[in-house]
């Protein structure tokens, strides 16, 4: 490779180093314009900045768009100087509203890049008069769908109830 080659590729590869951390924070920006805020309220706040880490404790409720969480207790684990939200942990009477589906159960895991909880204590998922209950419960919030692992004896409860035709 000759050096004037060499100048050009260099420069090419300044270039493109420059440009590689503007089309990440472009990419979040559109992954975060997808999903609206996180509003959250409760009776008290424990916030601890050196464990990156806010309790709210007492009539917690967590809510962005259309889901609502529900608990005792919500700690929300966050990251880095902007403090993006990780995970949000629902613990003690959890349950989890969007649309007409309602969750419940002892404990729920938001992973909220990934968009998915996970609910475990005797978790129960019902849309109108159908149900399905197991050991744990996942909920893929953009996909509208769950997956239910069994519990004593590897099995799965559910109840589906057949929807009759109205009559004009």
């Amino acid at each position: 490779m000759t050096v004037p080659m060499i100048k050009i590729a260099t420069l090419c590869l300044s270039v493109l180093l420059l440009l590689l951390p503007l089309s990440v924070l472009a990419a979040s920006g559109l992954a975060s314009q997808n999903r609206g805020p996180v509003e959250v309220s409760a009776d008290r706040l424990e916030a601890d900045d050196q464990a990156q880490t806010l309790v709210f404790s007492g009539n917690a409720v967590a809510s962005q768009d259309d889901v609502t969480i529900y608990g005792d207790r919500l700690t929300v684990e966050y990251t880095g100087e902007k403090r993006e939200i990780e995970k949000v942990i629902a613990e003690g009477s959890v349950r989890i509203l969007q649309g007409a589906r309602v969750a419940t159960g002892a404990k729920a895991v938001l992973y909220h890049v990934e968009e998915r909880i996970v609910l475990t204590g005797s978790p129960k998922v019902s849309d109108g008069d159908n149900s399905v209950q197991g050991q744990e419960i996942t909920i893929y919030l953009n996909d509208q769908r769950s997956v239910v692992t069994g519990g004593a004896g590897g099995r799965v409860n559910a109840i589906f109830t057949p929807q009759t035709e109205k009559k004009p």
